[in-house]
C-alpha cells in the first residue's frame, strides 16, 4: 500500500487526510496466467528493465496455460504398451523377491541346523569326559562307600540330575536282551535253555545323550551258543 500524492482529492474524504491508493504487484496475471513485464508494476519504477523473473511465477504462469489449452499429461490415457511392459516387470520383480525368500529360508534352517549339530558335539564331548567320574560314582554305590544321607550321596545324585538334564542316560542293565548296537560282550556264557542272549553281567553301564551312544554298556551275556 502506497500514498497516492497525484491523485485528485476525494470529495467524501475528511479534508486535510492524505490520499492512499494500492499498486497490484503481482507478477502473474490472474486473468490470463501470463507473466508481466517488470514495467508493467509501478513498484518497478526506477528498476532495470532487465530484471529476471521470479521462477516460480514462471512456473505457474506455464502450468496456467496448460491447464487453459488442455495440455496437462495426466489427461492424457496411459499407453497400453508401457503399461503391459510394468505389469511384466512387477511380476518378475515379484517372482525374483519370492525365490529370494525360500533361499533365505533354506539358508537359515542350514545355519541353524549346523549350530544345533555343533552345540551337541560340544555338550555330548563334556558329558563323555564326565563317564570315568560316573563310573567311579557307581563303584562307590556297589562299595558301599556312597550311602544314602551322607554327603557324597546327596553331591552324587546332584552331578547325575545335572547331566541328566542335558540329555545323559545310562543304560544295561543284568536281565536285559543284548543288543550289539548298545552293549559290548567282554564274555559269553551259554546256555541250551535259553532262546536269546541276555546280558548277565554288567561291568561298566553305557551311557547315551538322547539318541547318540557315548559309550556303549560292557557286558557279560548267556545265551545259546
Amino acid at each position: 500500500m502506497t500514498e497516492d500524492r497525484s491523485t485528485p482529492e476525494d470529495p467524501e474524504r475528511p479534508e486535510g487526510e492524505p490520499g492512499f491508493s494500492f499498486t497490484d504487484k503481482r507478477k502473474v496475471n490472474p486473468e490470463d496466467g501470463t507473466v508481466r513485464p517488470t514495467g508493467d508494476t509501478p513498484a518497478a519504477e526506477g528498476q532495470g528493465a532487465d530484471e529476471p523473473v521470479d521462477p516460480f511465477d514462471a512456473e505457474a504462469a506455464e502450468l496456467f496455460e496448460q491447464a487453459a489449452q488442455g495440455g496437462d499429461d495426466s489427461s492424457l490415457p496411459a499407453d497400453a504398451g508401457r503399461v503391459a511392459e510394468l505389469e511384466g516387470k512387477v511380476t518378475e520383480l515379484t517372482e525374483q523377491l519370492k525365490r529370494d525368500q525360500a533361499e533365505y529360508v533354506n539358508s537359515r534352517r542350514r545355519i541353524e541346523g549346523a549350530a544345533q549339530v555343533s552345540k551337541d558335539a560340544a555338550v555330548a564331548g563334556v558329558l563323555g569326559s564326565l563317564i570315568g567320574v560316573l563310573d567311579d560314582v557307581e563303584l562307590g554305590r556297589q562299595h558301599g562307600d556312597i550311602v544314602e544321607g551322607t554327603p557324597f550321596h546327596s553331591i552324587a545324585q546332584k552331578l547325575e540330575e545335572v547331566l541328566g538334564s542335558h540329555g545323559l542316560q545310562r543304560f544295561g542293565a543284568v536281565g536285559e536282551e543284548f543288543d550289539p548296537n548298545l552293549h559290548e560282550a567282554l564274555m559269553h556264557e551259554d546256555a541250551d535253555d535259553a532262546e536269546t542272549a541276555t546280558i548277565s553281567l554288567v561291568v561298566q553301564p553305557g551311557y547315551a545323550m538322547n539318541e547318540r551312544i557315548l559309550r556303549p554298556a560292557r557286558v557279560g551275556t548267556r545265551g545259546p551258543a
